[in-house]
């Protein structure tokens, strides 16, 4: 059985430990799997390393377009010209032959990007899959909202739309994203994020050690925010260190023994919008010993060890939601947007989350974000049943995948 991932992303600790969970799962099926990971022009080298399963099954293969193949192509996609292009275009007999010998294209799961973020190269890959008539699994992601303010947008929408209803597989990891598709009309799987098929138990290494040892601590994952298109210019990131620089303050009224581990979902970017730039604006700001922030090259899976080790976890990233809730950690999950609030729905743990939505809005905004941390922290706890739910929910799905497959002897 020959798998083609497709859509990929990087960079990300939690798509990591999505990718790493999947394709474990999809190893420990049967000896006759082959997967090859597909990326096309891909300059982050490091990030496919970090990503990377080791065994003589999984390919990670990186094609390197020329004659302006990607742009030419999207650019084709939104007119539409793209069959034609497809046709014609020499780079095409590369990809054409990756396509031609799997079995069964795999998006993998990830982020919103048939939505909000209007990818155009992620639309594109998928358009491949049916322009080559491959069975086509859309693998635990969220998608939408699709808005219709001009003609690309529309154009977006249209081809989303397509292949929605022409998925052979579709599993959805949070209840938002399931009412679209209710409306839609499309069939689906009921799932939560893949990294909850997979419960790694490693050792912390030595350096991380020599930062934690014998140290009480809880874990802090702030946003940049400032990244995603619906915070985009609304405000400054001063703002956001000073917000989040109060948050941890509230941590110490709390409790002032507890140091605070800043661990990075994002890396190999090199931009300041990577994680790391702003954790370390943080700790300048407060200038206090008891703030850790750990280096960006540790994996998801070290993460997720770091986590366990934790008294309690605050999150505005997806991903740390998602370790606290496989480690069995209590957490308080700042929801920028609607995968973490369709998780906690699917999961029915609301009561800790505040909707971070509109909190940079206005200082009323910063103020009953705070306000409402105060009140959370003395009542937080670890909730094994939480944990259980979310484990059943992710096996259920990828029990039906392969049932749908027939992936398993």
């Amino acid at each position: 059985m020959n798998i083609l991932i497709i859509n990929q992303p990087l960079g990300n600790r939690g798509d990591e430990s999505a990718h790493k969970a999947l394709v474990r799962a999809l190893l420990n099926l049967r000896e006759d799997i082959s997967i090859r990971v597909l990326f096309i022009g891909s300059e982050e080298t490091y990030s496919i390393q970090q990503f990377a399963i080791t065994d003589k099954r999984v390919q990670y293969i990186n094609l390197h377009p020329f004659l302006r193949f990607s742009k030419v192509s999207e650019g084709a996609l939104k007119k539409p010209l793209h069959k034609l292009l497809w046709r014609i275009h020499p780079f095409m007999q590369q990809i054409k032959s990756q396509y031609i010998w799997s079995d069964l294209v795999l998006c993998a799961p990830g982020g919103i990007c048939m939505g909000g973020f209007q990818n155009w190269s992620h639309l594109q890959m998928l358009e491949l899959a049916k322009h080559y008539h491959k069975p086509l699994a859309y693998y635990g992601r969220s998608f939408g909202p699709f808005p219709t303010d001009d003609k690309l947008q529309r154009r977006f929408k249209a081809i989303s739309y397509d292949m929605l209803h022409y998925f052979s597989f579709l599993s959805i990891r949070d209840k938002i994203t399931e009412q679209l598709a209710d409306a839609i009309g499309v069939s689906y799987v009921s799932t939560v994020d893949t990294a909850f098929l997979d419960k790694p138990d490693i050792k912390i290494p030595y350096e991380v050690n020599m930062m934690l040892s014998g140290k009480k601590y809880m874990v802090f994952v702030p946003n940049y925010l400032l990244w995603h298109p619906a915070y985009a210019g609304r405000f400054g990131v001063e703002s956001l260190v000073e917000l989040y620089s109060k948050m941890i303050r509230e941590v110490w009224a709390y409790d002032v023994n507890l140091s605070i581990v800043m661990l990075p979902q994002t890396f190999g970017n090199n931009t300041m919008m990577d994680d790391i730039h702003l954790f370390r604006m943080i700790a300048e700001k407060l200038n206090d010993p008891r703030v850790i922030v750990i280096p960006d090259c540790f994996s998801s899976d070290i993460q997720q060890q770091i986590i366990k080790n934790s008294e309690f976890v605050i999150g505005a990233r997806y991903h740390s939601i998602v370790f606290s809730i496989n480690q069995n950690v209590p957490f308080i999950a700042l929801s920028y947007e609607h995968k973490i609030a369709g998780l906690l729905s699917s999961l029915g743990r609301e009561d800790s989350m505040i909707d971070f939505t509109s909190t940079m809005l206005s200082e009323e905004g910063k103020e009953e974000c705070l306000a409402q941390v105060k009140d959370l922290l003395p009542h937080i706890k670890a909730d094994i049943c939480t944990t259980k739910k979310a484990e059943q929910l992710a096996q259920n799905g990828f029990d039906k995948f392969v049932e749908r497959f027939n992936l398993k002897k």
